[in-house]
């Protein structure tokens, strides 16, 4: 019995840790994203992404960040799968062979609305991946993100489905400027 407890506990701890949150960019971070011109553009929200890496060795740590711009007026929902009457928002992260997803951090949502419990995001939402590079791919690579989310104005809810990449080389270890950014993630 006791191992039992002590296994539901780790997996717990294990939970939270997956699910560590963040706060909020401040408005320089927004701006130095903003400034990557690997976007994706759909109805009210705009993708970003970024790495703190440009180019990896084998046993390298790289840290993707995707940064969703949420339009004035919208609004999009966390990632608790908990909540009721709406889709949370997701991140499926694909990495190479050879590459390890260690961690996902997300930007600590806010209350949305005051008579209500849900929770989300009104101007951005940013969420990171902790990449390890195990075994390093024979050439260059992309980390994939595919998002869904569900998006909503004070009339209307809209789903939607998008993919977000950034490619990284294999050429040694290679800083970008968004190395400040993520570094703190």
């Amino acid at each position: 019995m006791r191992k039992w407890i002590c296994l539901a506990v780790l997996c717990l701890m294990g939970a939270t840790l997956q699910a560590q949150e963040h706060e909020a960019l401040n408005t320089k971070e927004v701006a130095k994203i903003m400034t990557s011109m690997n976007y994706t553009n759909y109805q009210h929200v705009r993708i970003y992404a970024c790495s703190d890496l440009k180019s990896v060795k084998e046993g390298d740590v790289v840290k993707v960040g995707i940064y969703f711009k949420i339009e004035e007026g919208w609004n999009i929902y966390d990632n608790n799968p908990e909540g009721h009457g709406y889709l949370p928002t997701r991140v499926d992260w694909s990495v190479p062979e050879g590459c390890r997803v260690e961690k996902v951090e997300w930007q600590k949502p806010i209350k949305l609305f005051e008579n209500m419990d849900k929770m989300g995001y009104f101007h951005g939402c940013f969420v990171v991946v902790t990449i390890r590079v195990e075994k390093l791919p024979k050439t260059a690579f992309e980390v994939v993100a595919d998002c869904e989310w569900q998006m909503c104005d004070d009339r209307q809810c809209i789903h939607k489905k998008g993919t977000a990449t950034v490619k990284i080389a294999n050429e040694g270890t290679k800083k970008t400027e968004f190395y400040g950014v993520l570094k703190k993630w």
